[in-house]
């Protein structure tokens, strides 16, 4: 009678089960590629290949069970590629150790953790992770690491993740021993199938990134709310920079910004010093925040006000540069698509014509303070491209640089630099970051004052109580230090004009119900949605109009402001700026004049040739 022989070492006959595996593995895979517009089908389908994979190297049923799951688990968090990436994830430890309990927990976390990390950005910064961030972060790592510093919940909660994943993944090495091929095909059989998930999940990825092109910047915000922060990060990965603004006829626009250029004037220009205030809006604008605690005197018109209101901008919970760029282009990032999210390092470096340009060619002398390293977010070379004379660091006036840099500091050191260029007859530009009021916020409460603590915890629940006790705290710090530099550029014998604005709302991580409770502040001029809603002052030292009721603005209309303010005459690029902000009525997102955005934007992109795109 026939013996089957079950020592230890001896392999099993080869026999007519492993080729069924095979034809099952083979048929899964053809059914996936046709099927992977239907998401639950193709996890069953790769959740079935990665068990006939399991099974066929080891011949376990255990085995194939547990590299079974990590596809159905990808499914649940990104039901377009998470199938695909968390089963490639776990086969290519799987090829390394052959354990396959420690390559499904290892792969599955390293999976885990990119989703993670998208909507730890999406709380901490107001946008989700995508792969530019990653790219442009580590491109400048030195320069930006030192935001992280800044983040103390989120540096807890990141590194309590890894933690948990470390120790999961040290718990399955130990529990899963390595198994020794049943058969010669099983690691070549995975290899394959690893090598065509790669192509499966890119070919996914392909045809989201054409989509992309189509759908805007709305689809990189939006989408890692929609279910598909995997395919959201890796579909980024190609996103280069384009114009998307609608081209039209600029002949009527242009002959009319054209009218309004001017010679130059025969008084003295005046100096212009704007501040760009960290996070900064008006804490009124909170619903329910009591008057003693969010009044601040720095909303206010007083007698040098010129004029002021609620400001439009561009970004939320983060991105200053992209409010930098706004400004000293008159141009919003999304004009570039997507890849404008980035616009220091693929847009700015190429820029052409900008305010800092036009007031050198009237006689300015341009100077730009950054309050951390000069390559954070590549600041440096952006500037550059802005067309500053000079650009100064931390390190050069005598910052320490990080992101608890208090304002007093910061605004000492423009005072002290503005005083030495204007030793010189020429109008001096300064143009002032400060980072002081940056995230995160209900954090670090022993600097705030208990009776301030006390009285946010009469109208809010006790995270949002923190948060903004701490908020406007930072904002009275800045409203003392505003109004010292004010004085130092306003009371003197020199013209001058002396702005700020905010840059951004901040995310409120710590206590993100309070993104609700800011509510739009109207004007005459309308109304700026409460999501990209700061604020902005002009005053002068020169004779003005009495100041206004507040007036709504867009931020890439502010360079046209102060221009007027100081006397600047206006060249082709201010006079459009001019233009388009009278006949849009302050807002360029809801202009009041059909068309006139889009002819704006067209006549600085074509017939200004305001840009040079890499």
């Amino acid at each position: 009678m026939h013996q089957v022989d079950d020592r230890p070492g001896r392999r099993p006959p080869a026999g007519a089960g492993r080729w069924v595996g095979v034809a099952l593995l083979v048929g899964g895979l053809v059914l996936a590629a046709h099927s992977w517009r239907t998401p639950a089908g193709t996890a069953i389908l790769l959740s079935a290949c990665a068990a006939c994979v399991a099974y066929a190297g080891s011949r376990r049923a255990f085995d194939a069970a547990v590299l079974a799951l990590p596809p159905l688990a990808g499914w649940w968090v990104d039901a377009t590629v998470g199938p695909a990436a968390f089963l490639a994830a776990c086969l290519v430890p799987w090829l390394l150790t052959r354990r396959p309990l420690f390559a499904a927990v290892a792969g599955s976390a390293v999976a885990a953790l990119l989703p993670a990390g998208i909507g730890l950005k999406e709380r901490f910064a107001g946008t989700p992770l995508t792969w530019q961030d990653i790219r442009f972060f580590f491109l400048r790592f030195h320069d930006n690491v030192d935001v992280m510093a800044s983040q103390p919940t989120l540096l807890a909660i990141a590194g309590g993740g890894v933690g948990v994943a470390l120790v999961l993944c040290v718990l399955a090495w130990r529990r899963s021993p390595m198994r020794r091929p049943a058969s010669a095909r099983g690691p070549w059989i995975a290899a394959i199938v690893a090598l065509l998930l790669v192509a499966h999940s890119g070919e996914i990825v392909a045809w989201k990134a054409a989509q992309l092109s189509a759908a805007g910047d709305a689809w990189v915000v939006g989408e890692g709310q929609l279910g598909r922060p995997i395919l959201t990060f890796f579909a980024t990965a190609s996103l280069e920079p384009r114009w998307e603004v609608p081209a039209v006829d600029t002949a009527a626009f242009g002959g009319q910004s054209r009218q309004l250029v001017s010679g130059r004037p025969a008084g003295r220009l005046a100096d212009i010093v704007v501040i760009l205030q960290e996070s900064q809006f008006d804490p009124s604008a909170i619903a329910g925040c009591p008057a003693p605690v969010c009044a601040l005197a720095a909303f206010d018109a007083n007698d040098a006000t010129v004029v002021r209101g609620p400001l439009q901008v561009h970004t939320f919970g983060g991105g200053t540069w992209k409010s930098e760029f706004a400004f000293h282009t008159g141009v919003p990032h999304a004009a570039f698509g997507p890849a404008g999210e980035f616009v220091p390092f693929n847009v700015a470096p190429g820029t052409q014509r900008s305010f800092a340009r036009s007031l050198k060619a009237a006689g300015y002398r341009t100077v730009a303070i950054y309050p951390t390293r000069g390559g954070m977010m590549n600041g440096r070379a952006a500037y550059a491209g802005y067309g500053f004379d000079a650009f100064y660091d931390a390190s050069q006036v005598g910052l320490p640089g990080g992101y608890d840099t208090p304002d007093a500091l910061v605004h000492q050191a423009a005072r002290e630099v503005l005083a030495r260029e204007r030793r010189n007859d020429q109008p001096v530009f300064l143009f002032v970051l400060t980072i002081f009021n940056h995230a995160e916020h209900g954090v670090r409460m022993e600097r705030v004052p208990l009776e301030l603590i006390s009285a946010t915890s009469k109208a809010f629940d006790p995270d949002e109580a923190l948060s903004v006790a701490d908020y406007v705290w930072r904002s009275q710090a800045f409203q003392r230090e505003a109004a010292l530099t004010r004085s130092a550029v306003l009371d003197t014998r020199r013209p001058a004009v002396f702005a700020w604005f905010g840059d951004h709302q901040p995310p409120f991580a710590n206590a993100i119900g309070l993104r609700q409770r800011i509510r739009p502040l109207p004007t005459a001029a309308g109304t700026v949605p409460a999501r990209y809603q700061t604020w902005y002052d002009v005053a002068s030292n020169v004779p003005h109009a009495p100041a206004a009721s507040p007036q709504a603005l867009d931020l890439v209309f502010l360079p046209g402001v102060l221009a007027q303010a100081a006397g600047v005459p206006l060249d082709d690029w201010l006079a459009a700026n001019v233009l388009a902000r009278q006949q849009c009525g302050g807002l360029l997102e809801a202009c009041r004049l059909p068309g006139v955005r889009e002819a704006y934007l067209s006549h600085l992109w074509r017939d200004l040739r305001a840009f040079d795109l890499p």
